[in-house]
């Protein structure tokens, strides 16, 4: 079986595309959304995911909390998931399906690492420089790490952008040595 990660991005692109197919892409995000928020208590999880659980008590028990919540189309690929023993991919083809739709629509998430918090007005002048640099619009998910000591690290997508002090040290040690 392929790892979760590879199997939720298979997932999601179908999803997407059908989503896309039946312009409710939007729907398909929202009611994603209330999935995963349900999905998100520990004791939900762990009943989709027990073994002791028959597929049809589970079946039954997706359908009371979900019918008349969610599009039939939505509650059937939790259901598919059901079937195939897979509910714990939910956050993460969610997650996927989320990217997916910012892609579309020309947002890229930036994941932005500094050695301090960054203020509302340095978000907005790293934001708008790495738009400049991708050609999208970018949202930004920062975190601190003091171990980079100052500067940032970017990840855009597949491509790391890492200006940190940490790096540059060991870079300028590397060609000292």
């Amino acid at each position: 079986m392929p790892d979760g990660g590879h199997t939720a991005r298979r997932y999601a692109e179908a999803v997407f595309e059908l989503a896309r197919e039946t312009d409710s892409l939007q729907r398909w995000q929202d009611e994603f959304g209330l999935l995963a928020e349900v999905y998100d208590d520990p004791r939900v999880a762990f009943f989709f995911q027990s073994p002791r659980r028959s597929v049809t008590a589970k079946w039954e028990t997706a359908r009371r909390m979900f019918e008349g919540r969610i599009g039939q189309d939505v509650l059937n690929f939790f259901l598919l998931l059901i079937d195939r023993d897979r509910t714990e991919l939910i956050p993460r083809v969610r997650e996927r399906f989320d990217a997916l739709v910012r892609e579309a629509s020309g947002v890229q998430t930036a994941e932005v690492t500094t050695a301090i918090e960054l203020n509302e007005e340095e978000q907005r002048r790293i934001a708008e420089e790495l738009g400049r640099i991708t050609g999208k619009r970018i949202e930004l998910q920062t975190r601190v790490d003091p171990a980079i000591i100052g500067g940032m690290v970017a990840r855009i997508g597949d491509k790391l952008i890492d200006g940190s002090v940490a790096t540059s040290l060991r870079q300028l040690r590397q060609r000292l040595t």
